[in-house]
């Protein structure tokens, strides 16, 4: 495609930003801030791209200020918006608060541990419970962690095999520079030292429950380039107690010159046996989901790291359990099976075959294993549900299905090595999650009364999962909505994808959303190419230079809802987070009469550039590179932003960007913004939304997301015309 024309350079001095900033309130019709012109020309092989924002990837005040602008506009456009906003919100808070919300659960003994979100809608804290029942016990929260200039929050934990100690990582503004903080479960007390600058936010411990492993970032010198921020991560191991400045490098790059890792696109994780007897070393090359391993021997003092597994093997993930070493691999079966081989002295060309199910998804890093005292469980999918298998330790091939009790996805799945059975949580879009709890001989699973049912009435919902044709593939199609939904065109519906990395696309319950559905919306969602839904060969369809067949999808996706009387292009909105932004930016400039409304939800919308972000070298592994002339002529061809057209009528965009994101920068949503507000005809609002206090979504406060919500689908609502009785479905 031809790059975009030139244009003039446009200087606009700070003082007239920062008068938008403090301007009153302003009817919708009002003008965006206008962004200043300065081009940039990159040369690609035999192609030049002018990039008219290229300034806006460097922090500066001018930045600032013009973010600043352009969030006062969206609030003043809103303000027109403002008693449909209001409804949105109140009744997205008081279904929000209805019920505690609880993530990273874990069993050790008889005690559960857990972050529970309280009904106040509070910030995240640490709480811990017995297994037989009773009071919950608060042993963390923020405002224990001591005076801040950023909200902070706990984002992630991981308890001490003996129960006495709980890892906790800390955030701060929803960046991801995690901090590790230690709790003592018996006085409830918070230890005193911090470790700083994880790259991992969830450490592993020893099997004495003395130490952990954890992976840590480089410290930088001033004027480092950002790509360099993720090099030479190292594993550290520290005694509880201990100063952090004597913790001692245990694996990564440059530690043992037997141990070839690279340092540049490497992240790196240790994990101890339960019985202390080995270490598993693992090494991902960027967002690849293939591991190579190393083993030592930790009984013996100077016992020497062993390769047991390479990049090439494809391995996802491994797991050690009385001297035998389990894994997922994708070599020779693209859904993934088990593997086993001994860890004395064995390797993959020894391996048998433990578990091999044809229909059950396991690869593309979808799959978990997990140790228990009674037998190995295997987490996988089958046909978009939760599967989870119990195979033994003593004979191959011999399985038995863990009665899951409903139809769902696996949100947390623990097992202790010490324990039979397992406790796991199950979700679906009009099913609550609830915690279970499984004992060896149960024919059904007990619910633990962890997580209570959310009160929120899905019983006039229903969801509904189909296939549809694209390009030659059947692509799996989630669609929760009312029950008897007319299909008569006229159906607001919001058409959601992602499609990158192997992922499953989680079809979360969120009980918000029932405001949706009850004022007649539609929620559907494009399992695209590029996800994990169908193994690896659908992730290989939808990455480097086959990323197109991804939009393919979503727009198949699209004119199905519509040629079956879902929805018409008057009522369709599209919305992706993170790389979803890759499939949204693309189809806008592909397609950009098909869609009313588009969402970018902390979305990649410039392809050329995000390769000199943080993570953009980690990304290469699944985007492709701008200096590989085939990846490049993919990504020019589907990067949204190198691809807007003056003199188009592009549909009504909301774009949606935390200042501390440390995956897609702020820049990426706040460059789309100012060259769509640039280049369409179509009067329609393009609308930059900057949160000053978030990232790219975790951390963020319940009330931080109730506001998000509140202003999508407020925004929602006016373009697709909820408010008119035609629309309803009514």
């Amino acid at each position: 495609m031809n790059p975009n024309p030139r244009h003039l350079t446009r200087c606009l001095g700070l003082f007239v930003l920062a008068a938008a900033a403090l301007a009153g309130t302003a009817s919708a019709a009002d003008a965006p801030p206008v962004a200043r012109v300065a081009e940039a020309e990159d040369h690609y092989f035999d192609d030049t791209v002018v990039d008219p924002y290229r300034w806006m990837e460097q922090p500066s005040a001018e930045l600032d200020t013009w973010y600043r602008a352009q969030t006062a506009y969206t609030r003043r456009w809103y303000d027109g918006e403002a008693a449909q906003r209001k409804r949105w919100f109140e009744r997205i808070r008081a279904l929000q608060t209805a019920t505690a919300n609880l993530r990273f659960l874990t069993r050790v003994g008889d005690q559960y541990f857990f972050l529970e979100t309280p009904t106040d809608g509070g910030d995240v804290r640490l709480m811990q419970r017995a297994v037989a029942g009773g009071e919950r016990r608060l042993l963390l929260q923020p405002s224990a962690l001591g005076k801040s200039d950023k909200r902070r929050s706990l984002d992630f934990i991981s308890v001490s095999p003996d129960g006495r100690h709980v890892a906790v990582a800390v955030g701060e503004g929803g960046s991801e520079n995690w901090s590790l903080r230690f709790v003592d479960v018996r006085s409830g007390k918070l230890l005193a030292g911090t470790l700083p600058r994880l790259s991992a936010p969830v450490p592993r411990w020893s099997a004495d429950g003395k130490g952990v492993y954890y992976s840590q970032l480089q410290k930088l010198p001033p004027g480092a380039p950002e790509t360099s921020k993720h090099e030479n991560n190292r594993v550290f191991f520290h005694v509880l107690g201990a100063a952090a400045d004597k913790d001692k490098a245990v694996f990564g790059p440059g530690i043992d010159p037997a141990v070839d890792i690279d340092g540049k696109i490497s992240f790196t994780e240790a994990m101890e046996s339960s019985d202390g007897h080995w270490l598993i070393g693992f090494v991902n090359r960027g967002t690849d989901s293939h591991v190579a391993l190393w083993l030592r021997d930790l009984r013996s003092k100077n016992a020497p790291w062993r390769r047991i597994a390479d990049h090439t093997d494809g391995i996802t993930t491994a797991a050690v359990h009385a001297d035998q070493i389990y894994v997922i691999s994708e070599k020779g079966s693209p859904n993934g099976r088990v593997l086993r081989f001994g860890a004395e002295r064995g390797g993959l060309a020894d391996a048998k075959e433990w578990y091999a199910p044809a229909d059950v998804i396991l690869g593309a890093g979808n799959g978990w294993l997990s140790d228990a005292a009674d037998a190995l469980y295997v987490v996988g999918a089958r046909n978009g549900n939760a599967d989870v298998a119990i195979l033994s330790y003593d004979e191959a091939g011999k399985t038995r299905a863990l009665p899951l009790g409903v139809l769902g996805e696996m949100l947390e799945f623990s097992t202790d090595p010490n324990l039979p059975g397992a406790t796991y949580a199950l979700q679906a879009p009009t099913l609550s999650p609830r915690v279970f709890r499984y004992e060896p001989g149960q024919t059904a699973p007990v619910d633990t009364g962890l997580r209570a049912a959310d009160p929120a009435d899905f019983s006039a919902i229903e969801t509904t999962r189909v296939e549809i044709a694209s390009g030659g593939v059947q692509v799996p199609v989630t669609i929760t909505s009312r029950k008897g939904l007319p299909r008569n065109g006229k159906n607001p519906v919001l058409l959601v994808t992602y499609g990158s990395y192997g992922a499953l696309s989680p079809m979360w319950f969120s009980a918000p959303d029932l405001a949706w559905y009850e004022r007649g919306g539609v929620l559907a969602f494009a399992h695209v190419r590029g996800g994990g839904e169908k193994g690896a060969a659908w992730h290989e369809a939808g990455r480097r230079t086959q990323k197109q067949h991804a939009v393919d999808d979503l727009v198949a996706t699209a004119r199905w809802l519509i040629a079956e009387g879902y929805t018409s292009s008057e009522h369709l909105a599209i919305a992706g987070k993170s790389a979803g932004g890759i499939v949204m930016s693309a189809a806008l400039a592909q397609q950009p009469q098909l869609f009313r409304a588009v969402m970018f939800r902390v979305g990649v919308t410039d392809l050329l550039r995000i390769e000199q972000t943080a993570g953009g070298p980690a990304n290469v592994m699944e985007y492709g590179s701008v200096k590989n002339a085939e990846e490049y002529r993919a990504l020019r061809a589907i990067s949204g932003y190198a691809n807007l057209r003056r003199g188009t009528a592009y549909p009504a965009v909301l774009l949606e960007a935390g200042y501390n994101d440390p995956r897609v920068p702020a820049w990426q949503l706040g460059k789309m913004a100012a060259r769509l507000q640039a280049t369409t005809t179509s009067k329609r609002p393009v609308l930059l939304r900057v949160d000053f206090d978030a990232g790219h979504g975790l951390g963020s406060s319940p009330l931080q997301i109730a506001e998000l919500k509140a202003d999508e689908y407020a925004f929602l609502a006016r373009e697709l015309g909820m408010d008119k009785p035609e629309a309803k479905g009514d």
